[in-house]
């Protein structure tokens, strides 16, 4: 299953087995017209139609896709966070960089990418970053500062 999250566009405190963090709500990801949904388990399926467990509308600027990576705290790294990166790992001594996470490169091509906010440099995989340690700092929609201050 690929994860995904979204802003929920209502309360979601009712609604039972939601999973939510006090920011995003997490699940599958479903269009909705020109919306989007974060849905719930699917309970039962059709050829033409399903019905999942639940469903809240989320604002489709904000449903972002799981990396399938963790933090170096076991924070879950999505697209869009905001992260400090090291290089060496060895030692989180180095000076980290910060990254937006984003799902293109420069040249549009569609993957995991890290995204330098200070040099205007090709992004590198994130997948291929493996000897690199990541701490989720924040994401662009909660924390936009971020991308300011380490400009």
């Amino acid at each position: 299953m690929i994860k995904f999250r979204g802003i929920p566009l209502e309360d979601v405190s009712s609604i039972d087995g939601v999973n939510f963090d006090g920011k995003f709500v997490y699940g599958d990801y479903a269009k909705n017209g020109d919306g989007a949904l974060i849905i719930g388990d699917v309970l039962e399926a059709e050829e033409d139609a399903f019905w999942p467990s639940w469903w809240v509308p989320v604002d489709p600027k904000t449903v972002e896709q799981f990396t399938g990576l963790t933090d170096v705290n076991g924070k879950e790294i999505y697209v869009g966070d905001i992260v400090k990166v090291w290089s060496d790992v060895s030692e989180l001594t180095m000076e980290p960089t910060v990254n937006e996470i984003v799902s293109e490169d420069y040249f549009g091509r569609a993957g995991m990418f890290l995204k330098p906010l200070r040099l205007h440099v090709i992004e590198p995989c994130l997948h291929d970053s493996w000897n690199n340690k990541f701490e989720v700092i924040g994401n662009v929609h909660n924390n936009p500062e971020l991308l300011e201050e380490h400009r």
